[in-house]
């Protein structure tokens, strides 16, 4: 589930109006994407363009401040009473430490300082709500509309809120799958996720420690910009496009969140996480954007599902964190196919497939499009008027 991070917020950074590299948020003016081949050429010219590069950087930066929270946040829990819990501070550790991973090391410090209080809130709300359908759909609705309502605050303000909410998506999930819910006590889970986000500062505070023995001056002197908090309530109280954004992405993520809690199933865990990654990032996705997302997730299914052929589910099963960072690490430079391993990786830490695997496939697949055919309807015929976002991600030529 980690996978959710790489598919918006890349270790890339994009300049505010202050010229400060604001980390996870791109610059569509640098990384446009590939002008759409000529549709004379076929299907096999479009083909090979979907697998195209993009011409942005790697993230193994991203991948090494993920990894590394995770470690430390799971061996950091591990010390804990309930030691199942150290799930949560492993994933809470890695999204506090990936909120520190780009830009000048002042500021990736002070963000992840500042991520680490919405991080430990939400996935303390998630926990708490988790198992019981009604307030964790309510809660889902709140975190959806927050996140973009942040968004009108400023890039920075922006991605604090999409951190937050990753780590509430994260614990919802995986604690649901898991069944942490009934086997560690709310009391411990908290004391289990602050020590996630300890984990991923102390992630944060290293590496950045690092970087500044080869930062120029000017790089270590940069501020971090204002949070302009009272434009989010500006935005709610005019109903702006930030607003209407937040409620087209609550409405389906609330009733998938209230289904996934009551059910607990597979059908309805991949329903959720395919709408979930199609409304990942605020504003209305551009087509192509969306296009990609869905394509990524559905090429990972199959992917998986021709790999279990072959390599035996336990193989597949310790391969798995392992497939998850190559693909995050891959993503922003191979959209397609570093999606569809981020996505396989997704799946087998929910776990690995079993029995027919035709069958599951076929599941699969029905469960994603039926996830990514809601996250699309409502994307596109609430306010259908609304201005499409700029690009959050690098495209592949179409």
């Amino acid at each position: 589930m980690v996978s959710v991070l790489a598919r918006a917020v890349r270790p890339r950074c994009a300049e505010d109006a202050t010229g400060v590299q604001i980390p996870g948020v791109s610059d569509s003016k640098t990384h446009a994407p590939a002008v759409a081949a000529p549709s004379g050429e076929g299907l096999r010219a479009r083909v090979r363009g979907w697998f195209a590069p993009t011409g942005a950087p790697l993230a193994w930066g991203l991948v090494r401040y993920m990894v590394g929270g995770l470690a430390l946040g799971g061996a950091l829990g591990g010390a804990l009473p309930d030691v199942r819990g150290a799930l949560l501070a492993a994933l809470t550790g890695a999204v506090v430490a990936a909120s520190g991973s780009a830009g000048p090391s002042g500021i990736s410090r002070r963000v992840a300082l500042i991520s680490a209080g919405p991080a430990l809130a939400l996935t303390f709300v998630a926990f708490a709500t988790g198992g019981n359908p009604v307030p964790a759909a309510l809660a889902m609705a709140v975190v959806a509309l927050l996140t973009s309502l942040a968004a009108a605050a400023g890039p920075l303000a922006g991605l604090l809120g999409f951190l937050g909410s990753l780590a509430y998506f994260l614990v919802a999930t995986m604690a649901r799958v898991a069944n942490l819910f009934e086997l560690v006590s709310l009391r411990w889970a908290a004391a289990h996720i602050a020590v996630g986000c300890v984990a991923g500062l102390i992630v944060v505070l290293v590496g950045t420690a690092w970087r500044r023995r080869s930062e120029p001056e000017e790089a270590r002197a940069a501020t971090t910009p204002p949070i302009p908090l009272r434009a989010m309530w500006e935005s709610l109280r005019s109903f702006d496009e930030h607003a209407r954004d937040g409620v087209r992405r609550a409405i389906p993520l609330a009733i998938l969140m209230f289904l996934f809690q009551r059910e607990g199933g597979r059908d309805a865990f991949w329903i959720f996480f395919a709408a979930y990654i199609v409304l990942l990032s605020t504003g209305k996705a551009q087509k192509g954007l969306a296009a990609v997302r869905v394509g990524s997730t559905l090429f990972g299914v199959v992917a998986l599902a021709v790999a279990s052929l072959v390599v035996p589910g336990r193989v597949l099963f310790s391969l798995g964190v392992v497939i998850l960072f190559a693909g995050i690490g891959l993503s922003p430079a191979y959209a397609i196919v570093g999606g569809g391993l981020t996505s396989i990786g997704s799946i087998l830490m929910a776990g690995a497939p079993t029995g027919d695997v035709s069958a599951w496939a076929g599941n699969r697949l029905v469960d994603v499009a039926l996830g990514c055919s809601i996250a699309l309807l409502a994307t596109y015929l609430l306010w259908p008027s609304d201005p499409e976002a700029e690009e959050t991600v690098p495209l592949p030529a179409t």
